[in-house]
């Protein structure tokens, strides 16, 4: 960069810090649907900045939707066909940019979102740099996916879930994941991708069934947080920068706790990775 073209981004830069700020324009809406005869529900929820909380509805509802928003830059959604099942959810951009972060206390949209615990829920949610909590202990799921930007998003499935998961994917940017009861999530395939983040998946709850996962991560870190006495295989299929396996015996690109085959109990991990840090942390 040259002095004078440095120059100019500094005044550039000092016009806009002198530039009023405006104030946000707050609003609240909220919006509910009771149980009819819904065999299932497709559902994407987007909500790109602010606080989000997921979590089971009341029984008599098939979802329920409260957000607060800046009505300069968003405006909410709620779409249903009852006749296929398809829902969306959330906030929407109005074309007038992004949140704009000009003080703390602007930083106020919020979003809460509860669904049916009976009503098997095939959920896409796409949480941007919000910093998100997601209770889905309970819920029947099908299947599931997390996308998460630049922030953190925290995961957990406190009880045991209704139904057959069939597939569970979790996609972190430059920020934090934290996944908590996969045992009781009980899904057939969980996958964990993303870039330069941080994930934690633990396996903890009632065991359904082995766990089959994925962890496709370029320059992240993960931590596999796994209770003793599970059987274990890693495969490793790219170059790992950093493996912290202790218990494991390596055998060429597989590292396995002794005696895999029979554990009653197995989880199974390819590692689809170039230079994150894998970590397998042993629990009581």
């Amino acid at each position: 960069m040259t002095p004078r073209s440095a120059a100019l981004a500094l005044w550039s830069a000092g016009a806009l810090l002198a530039m009023p700020a405006q104030a946000q324009t707050m609003r609240s809406f909220t919006a509910t649907r009771g149980i009819l005869a819904e065999r299932q529900v497709i559902a994407t929820l987007d909500f790109g900045a602010g606080a989000v909380r997921v979590g089971p509805a009341a029984a008599s509802q098939l979802y329920r939707m409260e957000v607060r928003y800046d009505a300069d830059r968003f405006r909410p959604t709620q779409q249903y066909d009852p006749r296929t099942g398809i829902l969306r959810l959330g906030l929407e951009s109005i074309g007038k940019g992004g949140m704009r972060v000009t003080s703390r206390s602007q930083l106020e949209q919020t979003g809460n979102f509860a669904f049916s615990r009976t009503v098997p829920l095939s959920l896409s949610a796409n949480l941007g740099a919000s910093e998100a909590s997601l209770e889905l202990g309970g819920l029947t799921l099908t299947d599931l996916t997390v996308r998460s930007g630049a922030s953190r998003a925290t995961i957990a499935f406190g009880s045991p879930m209704r139904g057959e998961c069939r597939h569970a994917t979790f996609t972190v940017g430059a920020g934090e994941i934290d996944i908590a009861g996969l045992a009781n999530a009980g899904c057939r395939e969980v996958r964990l991708e993303g870039g330069i983040g941080r994930a934690t998946l633990e396996f903890t709850g009632a065991w359904k069934r082995n766990a089959r996962v994925t962890v496709a991560m370029s320059m992240g870190v993960v931590t596999l947080r796994i209770p003793r006495g599970t059987g274990v295989r890693l495969d490793a299929s790219r170059f790992l920068s950093a493996l912290s396996a202790d218990g494991l015996e390596r055998d060429g690109k597989t590292w396995s706790t002794p005696r895999f085959d029979e554990a009653k109990r197995k989880i199974t991990v390819e590692l689809n990775t170039t230079v994150a840090s894998i970590d397998v942390d042993w629990i009581d």
